[in-house]
């Protein structure tokens, strides 16, 4: 790739807008291209609240089967919940000293989701959250195919 190029793709990054995800805006990686991907704030179904997510693809748009995986969320989404609620509950209890609620939206909110290829088995992949509140947790659920492991946090 030509140099020119280059800076437009990493300094005007190209937008398109998605029938499904809404405004994707190309984030090109100029050392490793075939890590560039495509980022948005879509307005997640289930919670009809934004969330940020990565799809992987070229200039051209993102791959056929990110967008697959990334559309079959919704549909999973309270099994995600499910699975995800344990790692969650321990993360109250230690870092805020109180019980997770029944409803966890009262106390966090759905922040994002991140695949690292949709093709790999098991798929390996995350869902975050974020508290709402006096206090500020980022939490990130790691996921290898079904199985969640431990929780990231961030203050």
């Amino acid at each position: 790739m030509n140099l020119f190029k280059s800076l437009r793709l990493q300094f005007r990054p190209p937008k398109i807008d998605d029938p499904d995800f809404g405004q994707l805006t190309f984030m090109y990686i100029s050392n490793h291209p075939e890590h560039s991907y495509w980022e948005a704030e879509w307005i997640f179904p289930p919670t009809g609240t934004p969330v940020s997510i990565g799809l992987d693809g070229d200039e051209s748009g993102p791959r056929p089967d990110t967008r697959e995986w990334h559309l079959d969320l919704p549909s999973r989404f309270d099994r995600i919940l499910e699975l995800a609620r344990p790692g969650l509950a321990k993360v109250f209890k230690s870092w805020l000293r109180q019980d997770l609620p029944e409803d966890i939206f009262t106390a966090m909110k759905l922040s994002g989701f991140g695949v690292e290829d949709p093709r790999a088995q098991p798929i390996t992949w995350d869902v975050s959250f974020e508290t709402i509140g006096d206090t500020w947790l980022g939490i990130t659920i790691p996921f290898q195919g079904e199985e969640p492991k431990d929780a990231t946090v961030d203050t």
